[in-house]
């Protein structure tokens, strides 16, 4: 049984597995920020109409 082929698959299997978490965790981040920002907004619009 040839090693190298199974080694080379595992180790591309993981590297993609590695590389689209850090994307999803990219446009996670990214998502909140834009729903905070929005969040915000909408509190300072709030808060300036009550004062």
């Amino acid at each position: 049984m040839d090693l190298l082929p199974i080694l080379g698959t595992s180790a591309a299997t993981a590297l993609l597995s590695s590389v689209l978490t850090v994307v999803a965790l990219k446009v996670d981040v990214r998502w909140m920020k834009d729903k905070l920002s929005d969040h915000e907004t909408r509190i300072r619009q709030l808060e300036s109409k009550v004062n």
